[in-house]
């Protein structure tokens, strides 16, 4: 009996990972001054996030790179873990844990035009420039939401992208 139950738990735990796209998600916008956002609310998905925070290879889309949000800055250069981030267009970049050192994070500048072409799919980064690649230092909160959020917050002197993907959160600080 064991056998069979986790047999079936074997083939449940694949099942969790959506096999047709989401059909109603949805492009937002956040601003604060010299810097525009932008995002698709993408669904929380437990298990692939689980997967590339663990470096899982099983699950196909949690082995590669993932576009979390469009980032421009507009008017003047900011700083970002002490790199200087042009004005330009950049590809808010999680990467999966496959060499066990945990997951990162990048901001690449790249021409986005083709970032979001179906909204029903995290796309992978393009081709591009990285100017900042570090550690993502997520950290677990509660309640979780139940859709991916980005919050652009002006404090003195900087600019805090706050992500949150399910019971996930990131910040990071561009210093103007």
């Amino acid at each position: 009996m064991a056998t069979i139950a986790v047999a079936l738990m074997a083939l449940l735990i694949p099942s969790q990972v959506p096999k047709e796209p989401a059909r109603d998600l949805f492009m937002h916008t956040e601003r604060a001054p010299g810097v525009e956002v932008r995002f698709v609310d993408y669904h929380w998905q437990p298990v692939l996030f689980e997967a590339m925070q663990k470096g899982t290879r099983t699950i196909p889309e949690a082995t590669r790179n993932w576009v979390v949000a469009r980032v421009m800055i507009e008017t003047r250069p900011f700083t970002l873990g002490g790199v200087r981030m042009p004005v330009g267009s950049y590809a808010f970049t999680l990467w999966p844990n496959l060499d066990g050192k945990g997951m990162a994070v990048e901001m690449r500048r790249v021409d986005m035009r083709d970032v979001f072409p179906n909204l029903n799919a995290i796309a992978p980064a393009p081709r591009g420039e990285t100017i900042y690649k570090g550690p993502a230092r997520f950290e677990t909160v509660s309640p979780p939401a139940d859709r991916l959020e980005v919050a652009v917050t002006e404090g003195q002197g900087t600019v805090v992208l706050t992500l949150t993907y399910g019971d996930r959160r990131l910040a990071l600080t561009l210093t103007r």
